[in-house]
């Protein structure tokens, strides 16, 4: 019996041991990691997340494209059909200032995603139609938005019953200790690399691009909101947009901002206010009592400081050049939740590709 390891319990993770079980059911797979669902640690990235399916994808990144487009599809079906899942299909609109317009000189067509033909119900909402005076052009489709602790729990139950283990362990050096944590105590035969931030400081992983955090804070409110909003172009903030996710449980996640190489892990208290102006502007629905019985203030729940993990080119999965048994799933910046799926099928094609020649150590 093959046994793989996956090194990392990260969204990526988890879905990986997922799509891979499934793919084929006689896999020994153990899931490891310093850090499991439910622990709170910065360097430990996914339960920071909004999240959301919003593709960063180019139109010239026809790879990432793809990988999205699994995640989108697969996230409507599970808002559709398991309620356990703590996802949720809603509305998600995106606004672009006046400031962000005179920066595109005018171009809508930037303003326009890849992914319009894509999703379902996309549109150019109409200049009457948009109710705030200072935004010159918005988008609306239909998305979704994850409640980040449920959905890892998910995917931690799914594992488990399809019969995958799950182990905490001391933090790595070195990738060939990977292969010790099996659940039979053999060499492991195939080590997927899915340490996320720690991937670049793991001794045996060659990486010629480099791979760096993205510093992101972000606020668990009480209230509530109609629809996923995003608002882009804050003057003298070139790295801040509003973004706003209502979650299936009630409340709303407030962000955000893209700070490279920022290592603080302190609440950036001056962020906090501008985000909590911004979200009263662009949807004041969150302060009124009306609507769900909001607090007429926003009342804080949590402040969270997280670290994306983002590197050069995009995400990197490959088998390892030089060891035939590792494969490695890292990097996917703020898009690991989206591309999840995606980026677990590229790995399982891997796997397929290389045991289908007979090789069950590739």
């Amino acid at each position: 019996m093959t046994q793989v390891v996956v090194l990392g319990a990260g969204v990526l993770g988890l879905t990986t041991a997922i799509e891979l079980k499934k793919w084929d059911p006689n896999l020994q797979i153990s899931i490891i990691g310093h850090h499991l669902p439910g622990d709170i640690d910065p360097s430990y990235t996914s339960p920071y997340a909004g999240a959301n399916w919003q593709s960063f994808a180019t139109f010239e990144d026809t790879r990432l494209q793809k990988i999205d487009e699994k995640g989108y599809k697969r996230f409507l079906q599970l808002a559709k059909d398991d309620f356990r899942s703590g996802i949720w299909s809603v509305d998600t609109i995106s606004y672009f200032t006046d400031y962000a317009v005179s920066r595109a000189k005018g171009n809508f067509r930037q303003f326009i995603p890849w992914y319009r033909n894509v999703v379902e119900d996309f549109k150019i909402i109409d200049s009457q139609d948009i109710p705030f005076a200072d935004i010159s052009f918005g988008t609306k489709f239909k998305g979704v938005v994850i409640s980040v602790p449920t959905y890892l729990s998910f995917l931690v139950q799914q594992n488990k019953e399809l019969g995958n283990a799950i182990a905490k362990i001391p933090l790595l050096k070195d990738i060939e200790e990977a292969r010790n944590f099996t659940t039979t105590g053999k060499k492991a035969d195939i080590v997927i690399n899915a340490s996320g931030l720690g991937a670049s400081a793991l001794k045996g992983v060659d990486d010629r691009k480099i791979n760096f955090s993205v510093r992101g804070q972000v606020l668990l409110v009480k209230n509530n909101i109609k629809s996923m909003v995003s608002v882009d172009g804050f003057p003298g903030f070139p790295n801040e947009m509003l973004y706003m996710m209502p979650r299936k449980e009630g409340g709303t996640i407030i962000g955000g901002c893209f700070l490279a190489g920022d290592k603080n892990e302190k609440e950036d208290k001056e962020l906090t206010s501008r985000l909590i102006n911004r979200a009263i502007k662009y949807a004041p629905e969150i302060v009124d009592p009306e609507y769900k019985n909001n607090p007429i203030e926003i009342e804080i729940k949590q402040v969270n400081v997280g670290f994306r993990p983002f590197r050069e080119d995009g995400p990197r999965v490959e088998l390892d050049k030089h060891r035939k048994w590792l494969i490695h799933e890292y990097g996917a910046g703020a898009g690991g939740y989206q591309g999840s799926y995606g980026l677990a099928q590229e790995v399982v094609k891997i796997v397929k590709d290389n045991l289908s020649k007979g090789n069950s150590k590739l």
